[in-house]
């Protein structure tokens, strides 16, 4: 149990990075899950000329990974802050206002 705010906030930080974490890893998981039935269906139905087509949905959905990770996942701590921030900054001007 956190015994002030400033453990409370600390607290949450790392699970919101840990949940972050988590998602990506659930993300690659379906990546790897899905594109490997995909080849195997693309190898199995598609002519061998047209075979190449498989890499662009690979790639593209590799670089929302590469996303995922860049802007969820590395920077999680930065983004609670401002999540953080603009919470206060609300309640704040709840509380001007009454």
């Amino acid at each position: 149990m956190a015994e002030s705010l400033e453990d409370y906030i600390n607290l949450f930080r790392e699970s919101h990075v840990e949940d972050q974490q988590k998602l990506l890893g659930i993300h690659i998981v379906i990546y790897a899950i899905v594109n490997a039935i995909w080849v195997m269906l693309n190898a199995i139905f598609v002519e061998s000329r047209y075979r190449w087509l498989v890499l662009y949905p690979i790639i593209g959905w590799g670089a929302l990974i590469f996303v995922h990770y860049w802007f969820y996942v590395r920077n999680a701590d930065k983004l609670c802050r401002i999540r953080e921030e603009k919470a206060v900054a609300k309640m704040a001007k709840g509380l001007s206002m009454e």
